[in-house]
C-alpha cells in the first residue's frame, strides 16, 4: 500500500513539475516573441510617422508591401493613430489598410456568424469611416454591412455599429439610427445621439421629422441634438415645437435655438417667454433670447424680470446683461425697483462687475 502512495505521490510530483516548466517555457517563448515584435514596430514606426505626417511620398507604399511579421507588429500602431489624426493624415493612413486588405476583410468578418469577428470588424470601420465614406466602392458596402448590424442580437455589435455609422452616416443612417431607439433590442440614447451629432447636418432632415413624432422624450431628444448640430435649417421646426404639448420638449426647442443663434427665432421665444405656463420653459427660452443676442429681445425681458417669478427673472436678468446697452439700461432702471425684480436687477449687474462681462 504504501508503495502504490508512493507512487502516486511521485507521478503527482512529475505532473506538476512538468506543468511548471511548460509554463516557463511558454512564457519565455512568449516575452521572445513580444521583444521581437517590439523591435521589429521600433524599426519600421517611422514609416507610420511619416506616412500620417506626409513627410513621404513612398513611405505609405512602403507600409502597404511590409512583409508579414513586420506588418504584425506596426499595425496596432497604425489602427490607434486612426483616432488621432484627421484629414490628409487620416485618408494616407486608411489607404494603407485598404492595400493591405484590412478594410476588405472586416467587411467581410461583418457578416460572419460570431460576435466578436462582428463587433471587431465594426470597430475597424468605425476607425476608417471618416475616409471611407468618400469611398465610391468600400463607403457604400460598409454603411450596407452596419445597417444589418444594427438589429444584432449582441448589445456590444449593436453598439459598435451605431459608433461607426456615426462616422460614416449619411441622412440614411440618420433614419435608422433613430429607429434604434424604440426598436425591440435598443442601443442608448446616448450613443445613438453623439452618432447623429456626428453625422451632423446629413441627419437634419430625419431630426426634423422626428422633432413632431413620437413620445415626448424622443422628440426631446431630436430637438435637442437638432441644437448640437446648429443647422440653420432647423429653425422652422424647432420653432413650432415651441408649440409642443410636452413642457420638456419645449423647454429643449428653445435651448436648441439658444445654441443656433438665429435672430429669426426671436419672435417665436418672445411669444413663448410671454405666453408659456411652464417657468422652465419662459426661463429656457428668455436664456436663447440672450444667447441669439438680439436687441429687439429686450422689452419682453424686462418685462419677465418685473414679472418676479423667480426662475425665469433670474434667467431673464443675466440674458438682458448678454444684449448690450439696451440691456443693462433696462437693468439699471429695474434695479431701482422694489424686490424680488430690483434684487435680480442688481445680482446681475454686480455679478457683470465682477467678472468683467464688457458692453457689446
Amino acid at each position: 500500500m504504501r508503495t502504490v502512495v508512493q507512487a502516486v505521490l511521485v507521478v503527482a510530483v512529475a505532473e506538476a513539475v512538468l506543468c511548471l516548466l511548460v509554463l516557463c517555457a511558454t512564457r519565455v517563448v512568449r516575452n521572445r516573441r513580444e521583444r521581437s515584435l517590439r523591435h521589429t514596430a521600433t524599426a519600421v514606426r517611422h514609416l507610420v510617422v511619416e506616412t500620417a505626417g506626409g513627410e513621404s511620398p513612398s513611405a505609405g507604399a512602403a507600409l502597404a508591401v511590409l512583409d508579414r511579421r513586420a506588418w504584425r507588429a506596426v499595425e496596432p500602431t497604425v489602427t490607434r493613430l486612426l483616432n488621432r489624426v484627421k484629414g490628409g493624415s487620416h485618408r494616407a493612413l486608411t489607404e494603407v489598410l485598404v492595400r493591405r486588405g484590412v478594410v476588405d476583410r472586416a467587411l467581410a468578418d461583418a457578416a460572419r456568424p460570431r460576435s466578436l469577428r462582428r463587433a471587431r470588424a465594426a470597430t475597424l470601420l468605425a476607425l476608417t469611416g471618416p475616409s471611407l465614406r468618400a469611398d465610391p466602392e468600400r463607403g457604400p458596402e460598409a454603411r450596407r454591412v452596419l445597417h444589418t448590424l444594427l438589429g444584432h442580437r449582441s448589445v456590444t455589435v449593436r453598439e459598435t455599429a451605431v459608433r461607426a455609422l456615426g462616422r460614416l452616416g449619411d441622412s440614411t443612417s440618420a433614419r435608422l439610427l433613430l429607429g434604434t431607439l424604440d426598436a425591440p433590442r435598443p442601443v442608448a440614447p446616448g450613443l445613438v445621439g453623439d452618432a447623429l451629432v456626428r453625422i451632423g447636418p446629413a441627419g437634419v432632415e430625419a431630426l426634423t421629422a422626428a422633432a413632431g413624432d413620437g413620445d415626448e422624450q424622443y422628440r426631446a431628444l431630436a430637438v435637442e441634438l437638432l441644437g448640437l448640430i446648429k443647422d440653420r435649417r432647423a429653425v422652422p421646426a424647432l420653432s413650432a415645437a415651441l408649440g409642443d404639448s410636452a413642457p420638456m420638449v419645449r423647454a429643449a426647442a428653445a435651448a436648441a435655438l439658444g445654441r443656433i443663434g438665429e435672430p429669426a427665432a426671436v419672435g417665436a421665444l418672445g411669444a413663448t417667454v410671454r405666453g408659456d405656463p411652464s417657468g422652465r420653459v419662459v426661463a429656457a427660452a428668455a436664456e436663447a433670447l440672450g444667447q441669439i443676442g438680439d436687441e429687439n429681445a429686450v422689452p419682453v425681458l424686462e418685462e419677465t424680470l418685473r414679472h418676479g417669478v423667480y426662475r425665469p427673472a433670474h434667467t431673464a436678468a443675466r440674458a438682458l446683461l448678454r444684449l448690450g446697452p439696451p440691456g443693462r439700461t433696462a437693468l439699471a432702471g429695474a434695479a431701482r425697483g422694489p424686490d424680488p425684480c430690483g434684487a435680480h436687477a442688481r445680482e446681475a449687474l454686480s455679478c457683470a462687475a465682477g467678472e468683467g462681462v464688457p458692453d457689446r
